[in-house]
């Protein structure tokens, strides 16, 4: 009985020692986790050339530690819109988890938001 109580004890201890989740990630890392997250979102939003401005628009991105966010991006409403805000919202999360883990502060500065999307030259540009 002492054996198999023993091994269980092993066992558990293997479990525990075994998992690996976000918190034991460095703060270096989660930042780069998140800049990979942005490196696709900004993929998304320049996979398609800007000929029709009434074809884009924009959206809020990222979290200031003080809120609010970080600034803009421009998207294409005829290239998977769904998965593309979700990815937003997704990076949105996680930087505002980043933001509380690590206490970032920052100068509290809010981005000027657009009021619209041009094209120029297969290029979506913001107006202000």
């Amino acid at each position: 009985m002492k054996k198999l109580k023993f091994i269980g004890i092993i066992f558990l201890i293997g479990i525990c020692f075994s998992c690996n989740d976000d918190d034991e990630l460095t703060q270096e890392q989660q930042a780069q986790s998140l800049n990979q997250m942005f490196s696709e979102i900004e993929s998304i939003a320049t996979s398609e050339n800007c000929d029709d401005t009434a074809e884009w628009t924009f959206t809020s991105y990222g979290s200031n530690a003080c809120g609010g966010p970080v600034g803009f991006i421009a998207y294409s409403i005829n290239s998977g819109v769904e998965l593309f805000l979700k990815k937003i919202e997704e990076h949105k999360t996680a930087q505002q988890e980043f933001n509380q883990k690590w206490g970032i502060i920052s100068d509290c500065s809010v981005p000027s938001q657009p009021t619209e999307v041009i094209c120029e030259n297969g290029s979506p540009v913001f107006e202000y």
